[in-house]
This record gives structure tokens, sequence and C-alpha cells, in this order.
């Protein structure tokens, strides 16, 4: 099933015609959105296709065409309506990143719902997928078969135009049926909406190249002298990929740093040991041997800041995460939210990574803490 008011906008005169229509909504409205995009080689995603859907109305907006886009970005960033979309973060971080590039202050609309987030807040599902959804709360299947569709490829086929529409007709419907679940003044959507406001700044942050390293699966095991090394390659790797667009595991697999970090050197035969793969070998294998010989070089800072995994990975701190981990299971329960809202790996890292550092846990702020409430650090830490 599909509307059949599809609208394909691939010229200027037909972007500027819906932008006019986008300015006449107004807070009352409902507006419904999702992205293609295509992120397989590139550092920044490339964006294919904008899909808008207004009273059944859906715009595809071709952003491959020869379009200029700052006009809908400037009306879309200053839309008072509620915007809808379904697993928002990669949409947020691209729609923000395209704002800036338009030179705008503000990056996304005032008012962002998530209805994906919004079902586990609701304790109704976590990270259910859209067409699951729809089946499940509007009793409408949909086809799945564009699902790994090529975006970049022109014309677009039919069967791509209804699939692309379909991502955005039924999200309104879809609201508000969830919405239904949802009791009056219901605290949940309370913390819901703070947690979106957390989540529009989160998509437009992009970290700096020699913190990168703190975020690497598996840092918190290396010792001083291949933490150092790790944090040098990480810096190299992210600034390469932003100057060239090159997508970070394309320059230096993920899986590759913390053993390439151990090595006392390497020769582009030692990078399969680490591995690298073939491809990026082929590219950048002499490249990476001098980021890491240049790596080995550097004095060791003792006050290197710890990545986030530090204390996962420290056995003395083995049953202080399974204590805080009971404890957000039980109030998730509590307040009828999805545990994994709160019980996340990020969340119990940061929450011992702050402490270490005298700052204040994420956990312990914002709606967390409204949620949540007070936790005994002595009972965590208790023999």
């Amino acid at each position: 099933m599909c509307s059949n008011n599809i609208h394909l906008i691939d010229s200027d005169s037909k972007l500027k015609e819906f932008c006019e229509t986008l300015t006449q909504c107004t807070e009352n409205d409902f507006v419904s959105v999702d992205t293609e995009f295509t992120r397989v080689k590139s550092f920044f995603p490339g964006l294919n296709l904008i899909q808008i859907c207004i009273k059944n109305d859906t715009y595809l907006i071709d952003t491959m065409a020869s379009i200029n886009t700052d006009v809908f970005f400037k009306t879309f960033t200053s839309l008072k309506s509620t915007v809808l979309f379904y697993s928002a973060r990669e949409d947020l971080e691209i729609l923000s990143y395209k704002a800036r590039l338009c030179g705008l202050n503000r990056l996304l609309p005032q008012r962002i719902v998530d209805i994906q987030l919004l079902l586990s807040f609701l304790n109704l599902s976590f990270s259910q997928g859209l067409q699951s959804a729809i089946s499940d709360y509007l009793k409408i299947e949909l086809p799945k078969d564009q699902t790994l569709s090529d975006w970049e490829r022109r014309p677009l086929t039919k069967a791509q135009i209804e699939y692309a529409a379909n991502d955005v007709l039924y999200l309104e419907a879809l609201y508000h049926k969830i919405m239904k679940h949802c009791e009056n003044e219901d605290k949940r959507y309370r913390w819901f909406e703070m947690a979106m406001e957390d989540f529009k700044n989160e998509s437009s942050y992009m970290p700096k190249a020699d913190e990168t390293y703190k975020s690497v699966s598996g840092a918190g095991a290396l010792n001083p002298k291949a933490l150092n090394v790790l944090k040098e390659l990480c810096t190299y790797r992210y600034n390469y990929a932003i100057e060239h667009d090159e997508a970070l595991n394309r320059v230096i697999t993920g899986k590759a740093l913390c053993p390439l970090s151990r090595m006392n050197s390497v020769n582009e035969k030692s990078l399969i040991k680490a591995n690298m793969k073939f491809g990026a070998i082929r590219a950048h294998g002499k490249m990476i041997v001098e980021w890491h010989a240049k790596a080995r070089k550097v004095q060791p800072d003792e006050k290197l800041a710890l990545p986030f995994d530090y204390f996962a990975c420290n056995r003395d701190y083995e049953k202080p995460y399974k204590r805080l981990r009971h404890i957000l299971r039980t109030v998730a329960k509590e307040q009828g939210i999805c545990e994994q809202i709160i019980c996340n790996k990020q969340n119990c890292n940061d929450y011992f990574y702050k402490l270490h550092y005298k700052e204040t846990p994420e956990l312990l702020k914002g709606w967390y803490k409204e949620c949540i409430g007070q936790i005994d650090n002595e009972a965590l830490f208790a023999e």
C-alpha cells in the first residue's frame, strides 16, 4: 500500500514550491521525515533522498539532482510543527551536518519525535523496526524488498519510490496509535521529551581528533605505553578520514587499533596479524607503518585520560558494575520503561569514568536523575 500523492522534487522550481507548502505548516501539524543515504566508503554521509509526508502527501527530494537545497534546510530548521522520525539518530546526524554546511545556526527543527525511542520509553518495545511496528500497531504489511537498494542510482525505480514514500506515509498514524498507551501527564513522556533534546545535541557533535581513542573498544585493557600509541594512531586516522572524506574503517579497521598499539614495530605484513583488511593495507599500509613509527617515538603522557571502557576491563570493578546494572534494571521495571534505555554499556562506563574524574555522571543528570534518583556509591563498592 502506498499514497497516490507522491511528488518527486528534482528541480529548483519544484523545491521552492514545496518549501512554500512547508512554510504553511503550523505548530499543530505533523511533518514526517526520513532519509536515504550512503556511508560505506565516506566519512561524511552522502545524502541521496529526503522523504517528507504532510497530511498524506509525500514529497521525495532528490538531493542528487542539480538543485540547491539551501532553501529547504532554511525552511526545515525553522519548522514549528512536530517533526516525526523513526530511528532518528543517523537521520538527525546527516540533516544537521547538511544544515551546518549551509551556514545555519539552528541545525534541526525545535520539536522532534523519534517514534522508535518513544516505544522504548513506554516499555512497548526496544529497537523495533519500522515495518514491524506498522504491522503490529496499524495492521499494515509493507514490502521489504528495497531495504538494501542502491539509492545512488538514477533514475529511481517505481519500487524504490513507493518504498521511500511508505517510510514516512504512516508515521503520523503510528504516532497517534502509540500515544494511546501514554497516560495523561505521563512522566515517561516528559522524560522522553528531555531525552530527545539530548538526542538532538548529540547528533551534531563531532569529537576532537585527539580524544577519539577513548571510545575504542578494548582500549581499557592497554598498558600506558600502548594507550599513548593508540591515541596517536586514532588522531592520525581521524584527521586523515576527515581530510579525504574516507570512512574510518577503510583507513584502519577498528578491530586492528588495539593490536597495532601493542606492537613494538610494524611492517605491511604484520598489519595482517593485527586484523587489518587487505584493501586498507593496499591503500594505506605504508602510511600506517609511518604513523606507527611516529607514535612509538612520542613521549608518553603519564596523565593521559583513561579510555571510557577502562573500568569495564578492570576486575576490581566487576562487582560494582553488576550492582549498578541490577539497580538500573530494577528502576526500569518500577518506572515502566525498557531497561536498555538506562542499563547499557555506555551509561555504565560513563558512570564509573565520571566518578573517577570527580564529575557528574549522565545517570545523575536531567531525566535520568528524575527517573533513577540517587545511587548509593558506598553500596556499589562494598566488599
